[in-house]
């Protein structure tokens, strides 16, 4: 048996409050957004209030009720939140956003070694952003492609009842008549790029769109879509 370190991407959503429905709400926007692609996907809970009472085995049943697996807890946790998830079985998960942080202010401090913790960090960020899927073709009915943790590039139509699915951008070199879902995993800074814009739904990050809530003025015409401050922004492409 060899025990190994690897890195996943998980679906991560945080909770702010008490009230259940909430968490609810979000799962079933993610599962309408791409029933296939989050049908039984890991997902992370992560809390950053100590002050919050929750039941995590309540919390475990509505990720399940809506066909997602809860992989664990992360966040600023108090010891009785602790506590209750240790009883409960439920995995304690570190964020290694706290991780990269770190990393940061001590490549910022005017040391003269760096720890190889932070080369690892950097190289392997380096090299995720480098990564590009290319799918040469038509992106037919019913298809799925996706690309994990890199950027995603369609060279032909997506048809309708198609989807394209990225941890990263996604370019599109013809028309997107389908479901085009950008920074699948939580990456704000995504964008959709196509050359004709029609589709069935877009998302950014988990915010999306369906067609008739789309500005009529970008149907039909080169388009990229992006997000900022939560809501979905269109450009002309050209």
């Amino acid at each position: 048996m060899t025990l190994k370190s690897l890195n996943f991407s998980l679906l991560v959503i945080t909770i702010e409050s008490e009230d259940l429905s909430i968490l609810a709400d979000e799962l079933n926007k993610k599962r309408i957004m791409a029933p296939d692609f989050f049908q039984h996907a890991p997902v992370v809970v992560n809390v950053e209030n100590q002050a919050l009472n929750l039941d995590f085995s309540q919390i475990q049943k509505v990720v399940l009720e809506h066909n997602f697996i809860l992989a664990g807890v992360s966040g600023d946790l108090s010891e009785a939140q602790k506590n209750n998830l240790q009883s409960q079985q439920i995995a304690i998960l570190r964020s290694s956003k706290r991780q990269v942080k770190k990393a940061t202010a001590v490549k910022d401090t005017p040391v003269e070694t760096e720890s190889p913790e932070v080369k690892t960090e950097s190289a392997t960020f380096i090299a995720n952003e480098a990564k590009t899927k290319i799918y040469k073709g038509r992106v037919r009915s019913g298809q799925q492609i996706y690309a994990k943790e890199c950027d995603l590039v369609i060279n032909g139509d997506v048809s309708a009842g198609a989807e394209v699915i990225a941890d990263g951008n996604i370019h599109i070199y013809g028309a997107l008549r389908g479901r085009a879902l950008a920074g699948a995993m939580g990456d704000q800074s995504a964008s959709v790029f196509c050359q004709l814009l029609a589709p069935e739904l877009v998302s950014i990050a988990g915010v999306y769109k369906l067609s008739d809530a789309l500005p009529g003025d970008y149907i039909g015409k080169s388009s990229i879509v992006s997000l900022e401050n939560e809501q979905l922004v269109l450009d002309n492409l050209n």
